[in-house]
């Protein structure tokens, strides 16, 4: 799936990227689908185009059993903008089925965006306000308190 095919502005902005990389060396994205989709958008050299991914110091998120809930349950983590882009129509998706086969998943959705409304009626109709957490949008300071409080974290984006 790229992005920026599918409407006449997505493809006057492909012709603005064309037209202001025309000079560039070197591009760098933060993921191969990333690159995939600068390349087609922008007609680039793919070998004018690098992957640095997005780095975390591991360090400052090694996980608190004493923020976690205790076994059996399980916390998932997603940390997010709760838009298209970053998978959110995934996870609706995907939230209700894990939820009906492993009894003992939490979720734990720290985030805003125009998607909040689609998650907010997803617990709504599968009556999972036990077992999904919205937290709404938290501060870059509440991220790292909000991410040792999982067992797993999740990233749904389709372009990371």
């Amino acid at each position: 799936l790229a992005f920026g095919f599918d409407d006449a502005a997505c493809i006057h902005v492909n012709k603005l990227l064309k037209f202001f990389l025309t000079n560039v060396e070197h591009c760098i994205c933060v993921s191969h689908t990333n690159r995939e989709n600068l390349v087609l958008r922008a007609s680039l050299d793919p070998s004018h185009v690098s992957v640095i991914p997005n780095a975390v110091d591991a360090r400052k998120f090694l996980p608190d059993a004493s923020m976690r809930s205790s076994p059996p349950t399980v916390t998932i983590v997603v940390v997010s903008r709760l838009t298209y882009r970053k998978g959110i129509d995934l996870l609706v998706g995907a939230i209700p089925e894990i939820c009906s086969r492993h009894q003992h998943v939490r979720w734990l959705i720290a985030g805003s965006g125009p998607k909040q409304l689609l998650l907010e009626e997803m617990v709504e109709r599968e009556k999972l306000h036990e077992r999904v957490t919205l937290l709404g949008a938290i501060s870059h300071d509440e991220v790292r308190n909000v991410l040792v409080r999982g067992h797993i974290f999740l990233n749904t984006s389709l372009t990371e």
